[in-house]
């Protein structure tokens, strides 16, 4: 007989799309189920800050920053989520290339699934997130749970 699934640590990327707060929400119902607890992540993707740079000095700095700071907020409004519903959670927020950061920090962490949304943001952001959502599930040594819309109302 197998064993029972073990869920202690969720790990949730976040970009502030509609598909990773759906994301967020499967996932707390899935903590809330085990126990578990949230860890959400915010990736300041450096090939966006760096396509966004303009050729003045500092602009990459201020892009970053103003990115940064955007990351913060979305992940202040998922730690509000999880203090609502009465879960353990932890934030991060890191620079790089965001299916490396996403993979690592789940090792790291030992996070025992990866919850992330099929797609993100509009646009080419979309377009992006929808790539690395792809290249999570299959580089992650995690399970990954692709989340494409809200959870069913029960």
């Amino acid at each position: 007989m197998a064993e029972p699934l073990h869920i202690a640590r969720i790990l949730v990327p976040i970009d502030g799309s509609e598909f990773s707060r759906h994301a967020a929400e499967h996932a707390m119902r899935i903590a809330q189920a085990y126990g578990a607890q949230m860890i959400f992540v915010h990736v300041v993707d450096q090939q966006v800050v760096d396509q966004l740079a303009g050729h003045e000095p500092g602009d990459g700095a201020r892009i970053r920053d103003r990115l940064w700071e955007t990351g913060r907020s979305y992940l202040l409004d998922m730690a509000r989520l999880a203090d609502a519903a009465g879960l353990g959670h932890g934030e991060e927020i890191a620079q790089g290339d965001p299916c490396a950061v996403i993979c690592e920090t789940a090792e790291r962490l030992e996070a025992d699934l990866i919850v992330i949304g099929k797609i993100g943001r509009r646009g080419v952001r979309r377009i992006m997130m929808g790539s690395i959502t792809r290249r999570v599930a299959e580089s992650s040594e995690r399970p990954v749970l692709i989340v494409t819309g809200p959870p069913a109302t029960r």
